[in-house]
C-alpha cells in the first residue's frame, strides 16, 4: 500500500486548509470565552482528556504557564466517574478536548464544572456532540471528518485552537500573528517535512522498539509522536520528556533501541539558548554513547552542527511553540510512511476504532 493513497496521508495533508479557516468559525465564541475568563477570578484550568487530546494539552499547558497568570492542572477523570470524588471546581476554569466529543468521562467532568458554576470549555471536531452540547463555550476544530483511526488533522487543529486561547489570554502578539499566518507558514515547510521523512521512515521502518524525547513546550510531541507509531506501526515506543529519561529509562538503550529526539529552538536569551543547546547536545551525545541510532529533529541550525546523529533539519524559523506544528506534520508523516513500508494498513490498525468510550 503506498502512503499517498491511505487516508492518514491526504488527512495530514488537510492541515493548511484548516488553519486558514479555524479562526472564522470560531471568532465570535473565543472574543466571548476570553472576555469571561478575564472578568473572572479564576486562574487555574482543570483539563480533561484521552490520548491525542490529553497531548494537546499538555501542550496548552506549557504555552500557558510560560507566558501568563495561569495554571493547568491535568485531570483524572475517573476520579469524578468511578470514585465519585468530592472535587470542587467552582474556582477552576473547566476545559475538556475530545476530537469525537463523545468521551464519556471527560464529558462528566464538563458537567460537574458546570454544576459548580465553573467556565466550562469543549474542544471537539463535532458541533452536535454532548460535549460540545454540554459545555458553557465550545471550540470547534472544524478539521472535517477524519476517517482514518489514527487522529492527525484533528491534533493539529487542537493545538491550532489551544495556541491561539493561550495567546489571546497571555497577550502573546507573536503568537497571535503567527495565528494569522500559520497556513501559510506550514504550507511553505511541508515539502520538506515530506522529503525528510521518506529518507528516516526507509532508514528506521524495521526498529523494533525504541524512544521518542523532548522537553519543554514541545514535551507533548514526544507523547503524540509515540501513539503515531504505536498505533499505525505496532512499534513497542515510549515517549518521555527528555530530563525524566535520566531517572531509570535510559537504562533500556542499546544498539537496537533507536532514540528519535525532538529539539525546537529555543525562545529565550542568548544565554538561556546555549544552556539548552548544551543540555541537548548532552542528551544525544549520551545516547549515542550507549550506541543508540539517534535521529534529531530540529529547526535549530546550530544544534545540528554540533550534533554528531542523523539529523532532520527544517527549515522553520519561528519560536517553540509554533515549530511543534512542524513537528505534530514530521510524526504523522514518518509513522505514515513507516506502516505503509512494513506492510501494515495505517488508516485501519488492528484491535482499535476510531472513537473509544472510556466511562
Amino acid at each position: 500500500m503506498k502512503h499517498t493513497e491511505t487516508l492518514m496521508w491526504k488527512e495530514i495533508n488537510e492541515t493548511p486548509r484548516i488553519f486558514g479557516e479555524i479562526q472564522g468559525a470560531n471568532a465570535e465564541v473565543m472574543q466571548k470565552l476570553v472576555a469571561d475568563i478575564k472578568a473572572g477570578s479564576a486562574t487555574n484550568f482543570v483539563a480533561a482528556a484521552r490520548g491525542t487530546s490529553d497531548h494537546a494539552l499538555i501542550y496548552f499547558k506549557y504555552l500557558l504557564e510560560v507566558n501568563s497568570q495561569y495554571t493547568v492542572g491535568l485531570s483524572a477523570p475517573s476520579v469524578v466517574t468511578l470514585y465519585k470524588g468530592k472535587i470542587n471546581y467552582s474556582n477552576s476554569i473547566v476545559i475538556g478536548c475530545s476530537q469525537s466529543g463523545k468521551a464519556a468521562d471527560v464529558l462528566e467532568v464538563i458537567r460537574k464544572g458546570n454544576e459548580q458554576g465553573a467556565i466550562t470549555i469543549a474542544i471537539t471536531n463535532d458541533q452536535e456532540s454532548p460535549m460540545a452540547k454540554e459545555a458553557k463555550y465550545h471550540l470547534f476544530c472544524k478539521a472535517g471528518e477524519e476517517k482514518s483511526v489514527a487522529a492527525t488533522k484533528t491534533f493539529s487543529s487542537q493545538l491550532f485552537i489551544m495556541l491561539w486561547l493561550a495567546a489571546e489570554l497571555s497577550g502573546n502578539k507573536e503568537d497571535l500573528l503567527h495565528v494569522k499566518t500559520l497556513k501559510q507558514e506550514i504550507e511553505k515547510v511541508i515539502p520538506e517535512i515530506d522529503a525528510l521523512t521518506t529518507k528516516y521512515a526507509d532508514k528506521f521502518k524495521d526498529m523494533k522498539s525504541g524512544f521518542v524525547l523532548s522537553r519543554g513546550m514541545t514535551y507533548a510531541i514526544a507523547l503524540e509522536a509515540t501513539l503515531k507509531l504505536q498505533e499505525t506501526c505496532y512499534i513497542q515506543m515510549k515517549g518521555y520528556a527528555g530530563s525524566d529519561f535520566y531517572h531509570g529509562p535510559m537504562a533500556m538503550v542499546n544498539e537496537a533501541t533507536p532514540v528519535i529526539i525532538y529539539c525546537a529552538k529555543n525562545n529565550g536569551d542568548a544565554e538561556m539558548q546555549k544552556l539548552v543547546r548544551e543540555d541537548q547536545i548532552k542528551c544525544i551525545d549520551k545516547m549515542i554513547s550507549l550506541n543508540a541510532p539517534v535521529l534529531l529533529v530540529t529547526n535549530d541550525h546550530v544544534l545540528t552542527g554540533k550534533a554528531k546523529c542523523n539529523d532532520a533539519l527544517i527549515d522553520f524559523g519561528v519560536p517553540e511553540e509554533v515549530c511543534m506544528f512542524a513537528f505534530a506534520l514530521f510524526a504523522q508523516m514518518l509513522a505514515c510512511k513507516i506502516s505503509c513500508g512494513i506492510g501494515n494498513n495505517p488508516d485501519a490498525p488492528r484491535a482499535l476504532n476510531k472513537v473509544t468510550i472510556t466511562k
